[in-house]
């Protein structure tokens, strides 16, 4: 497997479902927003965006499972298992507030080994993979370790 080129795919999925949450940030109303506990919101962005990430996602990694904040899918992976967030920021999502990302992981046998967040408004994708090292915009990321 190749993680570079996981990742790479995955960032363009992210990218493409970004657009879907930037298009339908002014449709958002009142009728559309439910609470999930306090503080805790959810919307039919959400939702869809979750299913959008699985779809694609599963396409990628066919035998791949997923942990999601939304609970559209139960598949379980045997080795590889994304972990997503599919609206990171729904409460300043759904004010209007341009701070919101998409946040995905990828684990093999439970551990991490590639991770995407995307913040949408900024348009600035931070992403790493097992081997690769760190970015921020294909820009790598110089880390310190102290």
């Amino acid at each position: 497997m190749n993680l570079e080129s996981i990742c790479t795919e995955a960032r363009g999925i992210i990218k493409d479902v970004g657009i879907f949450l930037k298009n339908e940030i002014s449709n958002i109303k009142a009728e559309n927003i439910e609470l999930k506990g306090y503080n805790n919101f959810v919307t039919y962005v959400d939702k869809t965006s979750e299913q959008l990430l699985t779809n694609a996602l599963g396409k990628l990694l066919p035998d791949s499972g997923f942990i999601v904040e939304e609970k559209t899918t139960d598949i379980k992976g045997k080795e590889y298992t994304w972990i997503i967030d599919p609206l990171d920021g729904t409460t300043n999502y759904i004010h209007s507030v341009p701070l919101f990302a998409i946040s995905i992981a990828l684990t093999k046998n439970d551990k991490t080994i590639l991770g995407v967040i995307y913040e949408i408004n900024l348009n600035e994708c931070f992403y790493a993979f097992e081997g690769g090292g760190a970015f921020l915009n294909d820009n790598k990321i110089s880390v310190s370790k102290t």
